[in-house]
């Protein structure tokens, strides 16, 4: 190669006696970091999958359930150790309509019926405490509608039975109407069912004197196909 051929190749520096330097990988459609120029950086989790969540989404929703949950509980425990307000107060259903509640109860009708009832009952156990007029009482009605019993003093300790039965029951009935009362749970049903196994007691009481008696029992089969 001649000396004159050394001349086409080119410099490696530049006229300023500085070594020639690649660019770099920019150029008037991209940047340093190879975008392209007007094109927004991708959004995390901009390219994945179908059915991709996002975590931290997940996160900050699951904190925010907690948070209310723990606000609601709060709320609840403030409410319940403040307690209801005096007198009825309006409560409203899903539907938006308000409803009538009861400081006391399932609701007003249910406090007044449950209060009558107690207080029917109160009267009850006062009169079987009279055992002496209890036993004349039963021991009239069965003379004049069967017959003379062989010994009617058994009446008196039947009526004596059903007195201690009674008081114990209404205190009872008495107790639990109160708490389910102050619960605000349906009371209505708790006198009643009282009442009802009083009644059985006492008729059962004075059924077994009767099933004991023997003037009673023959009068009994002699009328029995009449």
């Amino acid at each position: 190669m001649s000396a004159g051929d050394w001349s086409s190749v080119p410099s490696r520096g530049h006229g300023d006696g500085q070594e020639a330097r690649l660019d770099p990988p920019t150029s008037a459609a991209g940047t340093a970091d190879g975008r392209v120029h007007g094109r927004p950086a991708p959004q995390y989790g901009e390219y994945a999958p179908d059915g991709w969540v996002n975590p931290v989404f997940v996160e900050q929703e699951r904190a925010e359930r907690e948070r209310q949950a723990h606000e609601a509980a709060v709320a609840a425990r403030e409410s319940a150790a403040a307690g209801p307000g005096p007198g009825a107060q309006p409560s409203r259903t899903s539907s938006g309509a308000a409803v009538p509640t009861s400081r006391f109860g399932k609701s007003p009708g249910d406090f007044l019926l449950t209060v009558m009832l107690l207080a029917f009952g109160l009267v009850s156990v006062v009169q079987s405490l009279s055992v002496g007029t209890v036993a004349s009482g039963v021991r009239r009605e069965l003379e004049l509608r069967y017959t003379t019993l062989e010994d009617p003093g058994a009446l008196t300790t039947a009526a004596l039975v059903s007195a201690i039965v009674t008081v114990v029951l209404f205190v009872l009935v008495a107790w639990w109407s109160i708490v389910r009362l102050r619960r605000r749970k349906r009371t209505v049903w708790v006198p009643l069912l009282g009442g009802a196994v009083a009644s059985l007691v006492t008729l059962g009481a004075f059924a077994t004197v009767l099933a004991n008696d023997g003037h009673f029992v023959a009068w009994m089969m002699q009328n029995a196909g009449g």
